[in-house]
C-alpha cells in the first residue's frame, strides 16, 4: 500500500522551491498539459475564478505528478467541507499514483472590511457595481491510503514513520503547487496554515491554505441598466 519502495528513487524528484532568482523563475509553465488525474477546465460564467481555482487545480496535479506522487483523482472541488474521506483510491486504474487531491475555495471576505478602518462602498442602480477587491481563502488538500495493520494487529513504528514521512512530502508538495503556479502570482498569495487530515479509517491527508485577491468580473445580468430613482443623478 502506498508508494512503498519507491521513497528513495523519488526522492529526489521534488520540485526544489524558494531557491529562485526572481518571482517568476521556476513557476510551472502555463502550457503544461495536464498528468494523470487532471480534470480539464470546466469554463464557466467567471472566468476569474476559473483562472484562479481551475489554475491552482492543474498546478497540484502536475506538481504531485512530477514529484512521483500523483493522486487518481485531481480535482476542483465546491463544498463546505473537504471530500469525504471514504474513498482514497489506495491503487489507480493505470498503477500509478494513489489518492485523491484537491482545491476548494472556503470563503471570501471583502478586502476592505477585514483592516482596522473598514471602507463601505453601496451598490449602484444601474447593477454597474464597483468590483470590490475579496480575500479569497483557498485550501490545497490530498488524501492518501494508510497502513491499517492486519485486522488483528495495528500498523507497526516503522510502517507509521514511513506513513508520516509520506505526509509531511505531501504538505511540501501542497506549498510548492501553490507557490509555483502562475494563476494566483500576482494574486498577493499568502499562505495561512498546514495542517494534517485524519486518519479515519485507512485515510489521512493534509491540507495547506492560503489567502489570494479575487475582483469579480462585472455581471452581465442579460437585462438593460435599471432606472435611477427619482433625484438620483450620476
Amino acid at each position: 500500500m502506498g508508494f512503498g519502495g519507491k521513497r528513495e528513487e523519488l526522492a529526489g524528484r521534488q520540485i526544489v522551491s524558494g531557491q529562485v532568482e526572481d518571482e517568476h523563475e521556476g513557476l510551472l509553465p502555463p502550457e503544461e498539459p495536464p498528468f494523470m488525474g487532471a480534470l480539464a477546465p470546466a469554463p464557466n460564467g467567471d472566468p476569474i475564478m476559473e483562472e484562479i481555482l481551475g489554475g491552482l487545480a492543474t498546478c497540484l496535479c502536475t506538481t504531485l505528478a512530477r514529484a512521483g506522487r500523483p493522486a487518481c483523482c485531481c480535482m476542483w472541488y465546491r463544498g463546505s467541507g473537504r471530500p469525504p474521506m471514504d474513498y482514497c483510491h489506495c491503487d489507480c486504474e493505470d498503477g500509478e499514483g494513489q489518492g485523491v487531491a484537491w482545491v476548494r475555495m472556503l470563503n471570501m471576505e471583502n478586502a476592505a472590511m477585514t483592516g482596522t478602518n473598514p471602507r463601505i462602498s453601496g451598490f449602484r442602480a444601474d447593477c454597474a457595481i464597483p468590483a470590490p477587491r475579496w480575500r479569497m481563502t483557498v485550501e490545497l488538500g490530498v488524501y492518501r491510503c494508510v497502513p491499517t495493520g492486519d485486522g488483528e494487529n495495528g500498523p507497526s513504528c516503522q510502517e507509521r514513520t514511513n506513513s508520516a514521512a509520506d505526509g509531511h512530502w505531501d504538505d511540501l508538495l501542497l506549498m510548492q503547487a501553490a507557490q509555483c503556479c502562475p494563476a494566483i502570482v500576482n494574486r498577493r498569495p499568502v499562505f495561512i496554515r498546514v495542517d494534517p487530515v485524519g486518519p479515519l479509517g485507512g485515510c489521512a491527508g493534509s491540507v495547506v491554505a492560503l489567502w489570494v485577491d479575487y475582483r469579480p468580473s462585472k455581471v452581465n445580468t442579460g437585462r438593460p441598466p435599471m432606472p435611477k430613482p427619482p433625484g438620483m443623478t450620476g
